[in-house]
């Protein structure tokens, strides 16, 4: 046919991975806040400490798995 073009959509991968290290960091550091204060497994971290750390935890794993995910959606084209 002439005259129609087929452009390829790509996914946009830092959009995926910002994403997801956004909202991981927000559920990490919600586990973190909202979880049982008083376990300490052998460690006496202060609140902020154990939010920080879940957060960037949560932001690593979510930004790894939207990472696939961005993959899995450029692939599926």
């Amino acid at each position: 046919m002439a005259g129609v073009s087929s452009t390829r959509r790509y996914a946009n991968f830092p959009a995926f991975i910002g994403t997801g290290a956004i909202l991981g960091f927000v559920v990490g550091s919600a586990f973190a806040y909202f979880g049982d204060d008083t376990a300490t497994y052998g460690h006496d971290y202060s609140l902020t400490s154990a939010v920080l750390f879940l957060g960037v935890a949560g932001a690593f794993v979510f930004a790894l798995v939207a990472a696939v995910v961005a993959v899995l959606v450029d692939r599926r084209d």
